[in-house]
């Protein structure tokens, strides 16, 4: 097989549409990441890159705390409007309507219309040329509740929208196989 050879920045692979909210009162902002990933489990750490001139980072910054917002794929337009326009000359929380949730562990207010929210305090913070990095401890998980079976997420209701090379796509519902599955 021959294979192109692309730019070392492009993706080749989906990552989360997540919305992080940071700071608190009505200096609470929102902004729309695809730079989210699990790098550990036990404790669960999540690492988020911002860069220093969007408005969210000198909140982030300021407080070290930060709440991961995950939405449904009919929640994609409020998703994409929070990515797409700035803190600085918008309150994204009144032009879209959302309402802020208090969170259970951190000051920062999570969304309460998005299903998914995880609590994070930030335990490092790394420069990385354009981005900053925050490794942020996971100190409290919520989900809707017609999204959960047996504690934890159900695959068959899963609807969550991801993003590769600058498009939102649908990961389509339910499980190809559950892990472990060719162990006999």
């Amino acid at each position: 097989m021959k294979k192109s050879e692309l730019s070392p920045k492009i993706s080749t692979f989906p990552m989360p549409v997540a919305v992080i909210s940071v700071g608190t009162g009505e200096a609470a902002n929102l902004i729309t990441l695809a730079y989210v990933g699990k790098v550990c489990h036990d404790p669960p750490i999540i690492a988020i890159s911002i860069r220093p001139n969007r408005h969210s980072y000198k909140l982030i910054e300021n407080l070290g705390e930060f709440v991961i917002n995950y939405p449904t794929i009919e929640q994609l337009r409020e998703t994409d409007y929070i990515g797409t326009h700035s803190g600085r000359d918008v309150n994204k929380w009144n032009h879209l309507n959302l309402t802020k949730e208090n969170a259970s562990v951190v000051q920062v207010p999570m969304i309460k219309e998005f299903p998914w929210n995880m609590e994070c305090k930030v335990i490092k913070r790394v420069e990385f040329g354009s981005h900053i990095c925050y490794f942020g401890k996971v100190v409290a998980t919520h989900s809707d509740p017609n999204y959960v079976q047996n504690e934890t997420l159900n695959p068959e209701e899963f609807n969550f929208p991801a993003y590769i090379a600058g498009n939102y796509l649908q990961l389509k519902k339910g499980a190809l196989a559950r892990h472990g599955f060719t162990v006999e």
